[in-house]
């Protein structure tokens, strides 16, 4: 039910801010194109001019979280899920800034549904360096590799099979293996600061082929 609830949205979001009258769009969606239906979580949509569209969501408060054409802003206390539907062997690339605080908080390889008892990889970026972490289990820590707050710096997620590539910057904080499946779900969170996602885009390794 839900994933048909994405799609719907996302068609809904989709049209309304990528048709050349997106000023006239559903009442319910606004110029920066997040959307709100009855008692259902906030959506929206990032790259809508690309290839390969982004949809997000947001678990927290709404009002917490700024979509501005590509770029995203998520506030403390809050969780973001991005989503390219039918990608899960691809390279996901994002360009964060943090004005302040400790770091930002990725989770991969993880579940759509049932996120707090799903497996997952969780890759923390903060001040104090990086951590690499498959469940509640340490697999790298590089204090070398560290959060400069207010300088854009780039993460590069990358999961073919069960290859997993963690890079920030020219650094690589992880080359390895995990036996946790592909999973179309990446999602962002603060710790203890404001994350400024300033450009993301996720690229298939594999194009899908019609015959």
């Amino acid at each position: 039910m839900k994933t048909v609830i994405m799609f719907v949205l996302l068609g809904i979001v989709f049209h309304s801010c990528c048709s050349p009258k997106s000023s006239e769009g559903i009442p319910i969606l606004s110029g920066n194109f997040r959307g709100y239906v009855g008692s259902a979580p906030e959506f929206f949509l990032l790259n809508c001019w690309y290839e390969h569209q982004i949809l997000g969501e947001i678990f927290g408060n709404p009002d917490s979280v700024i979509v501005k054409e590509n770029s995203l802003t998520i506030g403390d206390g809050n969780r973001v899920g991005l989503v390219c539907k039918g990608i899960n062997s691809m390279d996901a690339d994002f360009y964060i800034r943090i004005p302040y605080g400790e770091g930002v908080r990725f989770y991969f390889r993880s579940a759509g549904v049932d996120f707090e008892n799903s497996p997952k990889l969780v890759f923390d970026f903060t001040t104090k360096g990086s951590k690499l972490f498959e469940g509640k289990e340490l697999i790298v820590s590089v204090d070398s590799v560290k959060l400069q707050l207010e300088n854009q710096q780039r993460i590069f997620l990358q999961n073919e099979g069960s290859i997993v590539h963690v890079i920030v910057g020219i650094d690589t904080v992880y080359q390895g293996r995990t036996k946790l499946p592909l999973s179309e779900y990446i999602y962002v969170e603060p710790i203890n600061s404001r994350v400024i996602i300033e450009d993301a885009y996720f690229y298939p390794l594999y194009e899908t082929k019609f015959y």
